[in-house]
């Protein structure tokens, strides 16, 4: 028979067994991608690029690339002032089918990181539904609840200026490869303070886990 005090002990030792088989954010994979658009309406306006960093938590980069999305459409003169695509520059790029294979092998089993997430991912299934393709159950984190969560005196949680703030201001933005790093960047300087952070925690923090299948973990 077990007395109390045994069973006790049994009940720390199998809490303990379960905290540290959580995963810690600096021994995980992740994927930090972005978009630019023709516009804001994933109803009416196309992806032109998408942009990804594949990276552990501890900070070593992994792997970077980006590609250019033919969206079908002219793109329009205001979203060129933006991010510096023009129509000229995708006439001869692959379609959104095309490129949506090679991010998702780009992107592998990784969590996946987006600041202001819904925005891309509204707009990946929206050309995913166009495309005829089944939307996966792909993890995203946003970083934009993250990094309120985290850096909570900044004016503003806007990648731009948060960079700035946070000393890590390293110039070109919205241009989906750069915009990635950027969130690398910021979540670097978030980690120093968390050496020690869970992955559950993480997701706690971002407000938890979007699928691109439009379940909420």
């Amino acid at each position: 028979m077990v007395g109390r005090f045994q069973f006790c002990m049994m009940a720390v030792l199998i809490a303990g067994a379960a905290f540290a088989a959580e995963p810690l954010v600096t021994n995980t994979v992740f994927t930090a991608f972005d978009t630019e658009t023709t516009g804001f309406s994933p109803k009416s306006d196309r992806l032109v690029e998408i942009g990804a960093v594949r990276f552990r938590g501890d900070g070593e980069i992994l792997a970077a690339t980006n590609w250019l999305v033919n969206p079908g459409i002219p793109i329009p003169f205001y979203a060129t002032e933006v991010h510096g695509i023009t129509t000229e520059m995708v006439t001869n790029a692959p379609p959104f089918s095309e490129v949506w294979k090679a991010f998702v092998a780009f992107c592998g089993d990784s969590v996946l990181l987006a600041h202001n997430a819904p925005f891309d991912v509204g707009f990946l299934k929206a050309e995913l539904k166009r495309a005829n393709i089944d939307a996966p159950a792909l993890p995203v984190l946003d970083t934009l609840p993250l990094f309120r969560a985290w850096f909570p005196h900044a004016l503003s949680h806007a990648l731009e200026p948060l960079a700035t703030y946070l000393g890590v201001d390293k110039g070109t933005y919205h241009r989906a490869e750069a915009d990635s790093y950027h969130i690398i960047d910021v979540m670097e300087v978030g980690m120093k303070s968390r050496p020690q952070l869970q992955l559950q925690r993480l997701e706690h923090d971002a407000g938890g886990l979007i699928r691109l299948d439009g379940k909420v973990h």
